[in-house]
């Protein structure tokens, strides 16, 4: 991926798109009693408010863990990631996806989570990007859900940020009134540092049809920043989230050394105090 801090918001183009709270427990289920699956093919059109997807640029020593990482093993349904992780798109699914979401349990059970830098900050502000869970192969399984608000932290929002590169998206009913999180469930959000443990990775990469999974080891490497190291995780796969064994998002991908070595900001008490925002956000 390039790295972020070279990116300028513009209108990601066909060619060059192609390289919650800790106090929430587990995954939650939909409202047909199906617990959600666990968890980013070119860019957004003109018409696009939203942020383009980053690539990930010069590569790094890989770290040495304990186990190596299993790419691309099937996802089994009961796992929840098949249903709550899915790509976000410019309008249609037969248009292009550009960045990676999940949805995360919230109070009005509509919340996605992503990258900060997939969409811009506001009502309105995620123009015509949509969410499409479990897309695969062209095909939308639980339908599409326009975006109607986005929050980000203003550290990220004005200043470009990376240590606060993460975004919530409330989106709207589908047209049977239902909420999201009705249809597919949800993950929680856990906002109290984690790292150090197995997560489980589900991106949409920008130039494929269906998404690419990986299990590894997430490394702290600041106090802001944790690595996850898997091949083959390219631009489209931002948003992307980190969920531990228990189910629970522990980190949500934001850029990288290369396509092999993703990182996301550690969610402490900003990512808490992001979450409060979007969840008490009046309707």
């Amino acid at each position: 991926m390039v790295d972020k801090r070279s990116v300028v918001t513009v209108v990601l183009c066909a060619a060059a798109a192609l390289g919650a709270s800790a106090v929430m427990t587990k995954v939650v289920p939909a409202a047909d009693g199906a617990v959600a699956s666990r968890v980013g093919t070119t860019g957004p059109t003109a018409s696009s408010t939203s942020r383009p997807s980053q690539s990930q640029a010069a590569k790094q020593p890989q770290l040495s863990t304990p186990r190596s990482p299993r790419p691309n093993g099937p996802v089994p349904e009961e796992s929840g990631v098949t249903k709550i992780a899915g790509a976000l798109f410019e309008g249609t699914v037969e248009g292009d996806h550009f960045c990676t979401a999940t949805v995360v349990h919230s109070p009005g059970r509509n919340l996605i989570v992503t990258a900060g830098h997939c969409l811009l900050a506001g009502p309105g502000a995620g123009g015509n990007a949509i969410f499409a869970p479990a897309y695969a192969d062209g095909r939308a399984p639980y339908g599409t859900w326009k975006i109607e608000e986005v929050y980000e932290d203003p550290r990220w929002a004005d200043d470009t940020d990376d240590d606060y590169d993460l975004a919530f998206a409330r989106l709207a009913p589908d047209a049977a009134g239902r909420n999201i999180e009705d249809v597919t469930g949800a993950a929680t959000l856990d906002t109290t540092g984690r790292s150090g443990e197995e997560v489980t990775v589900t991106g949409y990469p920008a130039d494929r049809k269906v998404p690419r999974t990986c299990t590894g080891l997430a490394v702290r490497t600041s106090q802001t920043e944790q690595r996850f190291d898997c091949a083959d995780f390219p631009g489209g796969t931002s948003g992307s989230a980190w969920l531990a064994k228990d189910g629970r998002i522990i980190g949500i991908l934001t850029g990288g050394d290369t396509d092999d070595v993703s990182t996301s900001t550690v969610l402490g008490d900003y990512a808490a105090t992001l979450y409060g925002r979007a969840t008490g956000a009046k309707r």
